[in-house]
């Protein structure tokens, strides 16, 4: 390989400093792999403000392009602010255009040429060939344009940006069999790669005692992630109201989409609401649960994710309580997780894992659950990358 193609440019839907996610763990460890990578954070209209709890690093700027050198190995690119009314298809795509182009000079003068552009971002489709790079990758991480409902132009126009960028590209990577049955015919290369989990930081080891978790009292059922519109509220209400003798904790940010269901589920007395935490503090509060539960909304969206958090509770040799997810169970990790079809079904199921919960680490095949780790799902990655 080419002293040019150990370069990665990646556009990514995460800022560098949020939550990790695979593109931060994956592009870290290219790195440390002898890569040289820029990270394209997103970016945000001109007319909106800052998320409250990223307002630290969401810094873009109006016109201009801020790079932050974390190494000789890594630079950190905040694109400018964007046009507002950027849910108009035609708007997104004059932003995309224009990031395009004045990350491509950018990008030259920092030394990158012939790279690998690794793709998470489908709205980047009008403008990818205007960057030099040699091979395309396009890291699949959900159903995206499903996010947008299907009866809008917004859904119409991720579908194409999503089919333009996947037939343009060398690889192709998915992280849930569903995408893969959905884009294996219309791509020159695909493979199967899920989400995971930090080995170095979830584990089951450990004493320390949170001190906000203190005064609840046990069970606990725990959940961890974003309080966003993709989460049954309804599921929620119905097992918190029928187990008032259950302590239920949720560690995570409120988005302001979910804020009317999510502060109704507050009402109730066996609700506790820690917030958001740092990621290296979230094991001590897992460790303090004694079943997770995954409560997404079932439909077109769910079918397609790879929930990360699933792979941290079970790292953490803790019992998980799910809907039913198509791609979550047909991962070997499936026969670790109680799934449900129903409110009902949930309920009782989420009871069975809290009287089983002792029994739990002695049936759990941990030789299949550090097939989950990202060292593990990196060798992967890296294999795919030296073959382009």
């Amino acid at each position: 390989m080419s002293t040019s193609s150990r370069q990665i440019v990646c556009l990514s839907t995460h800022y560098w400093d949020d939550a990790w996610f695979r593109k931060q763990h994956f592009m870290s460890r290219f790195v440390m792999a002898g890569y040289k990578v820029a990270y394209i954070e997103p970016s945000f209209s001109l007319v909106k403000k800052p998320d409250q709890d990223k307002k630290d690093y969401q810094v873009n700027r109006p016109f201009e392009i801020i790079v932050e050198k974390k190494s000789d190995s890594l630079f950190i690119i905040k694109p400018p602010q964007g046009m507002p009314f950027w849910s108009y298809p035609n708007v997104s795509r004059l932003n995309y255009i224009y990031f395009a182009v004045r990350l491509r000079w950018v990008l030259k003068r920092l030394g990158f040429r012939d790279y690998i552009l690794w793709n998470y971002r489908p709205e980047f489709a009008p403008g990818v060939s205007l960057f030099d790079y040699g091979k395309l990758v396009f890291d699949i991480t959900d159903d995206l344009a499903a996010y947008r409902g299907t009866e809008n132009k917004k859904y119409h126009y991720i579908k194409m940006c999503m089919e333009n960028t996947v037939s343009k590209s060398d690889h192709v990577i998915v992280t849930a069999s569903t995408l893969l049955d959905k884009y294996r015919n219309s791509s020159k290369n695909i493979s199967l790669v899920p989400n995971g989990y930090d080995s170095d930081l979830f584990s089951d080891s450990g004493v320390l005692i949170p001190d906000d978790m203190t005064g609840i009292k046990s069970p606990v059922v725990g959940f961890i992630g974003t309080l966003f519109s993709f989460l049954d509220y309804k599921l929620l209400e119905y097992i918190i109201r029928n187990s008032p003798d259950t302590s239920f904790v949720f560690i995570g940010s409120l988005e302001e989409n979910a804020r009317k269901d999510w502060m109704h589920i507050t009402t109730f007395r066996n609700v506790h609401w820690l917030g958001k935490k740092k990621k290296e503090d979230i094991p001590c509060y897992i460790r303090m649960f004694d079943v997770c539960i995954n409560p997404f909304r079932v439909d077109d969206v769910s079918r397609s994710v790879s929930p990360l958090k699933v792979f941290e509770y079970l790292a953490m040799k803790k019992p998980v309580v799910s809907v039913q997810m198509e791609s979550l169970q047909r991962e070997e990790v499936a026969p670790f997780v109680y799934f449900a079809g129903s409110y009902e079904d949930f309920l009782d199921k989420l009871n069975m894992a809290l009287k089983e919960r002792e029994k739990f680490k002695d049936r759990l095949d941990f030789r299949i659950i550090k097939q989950y780790s990202w060292e593990s799902l990196f060798e992967k990655v890296l294999t795919i990358t030296e073959n382009l």
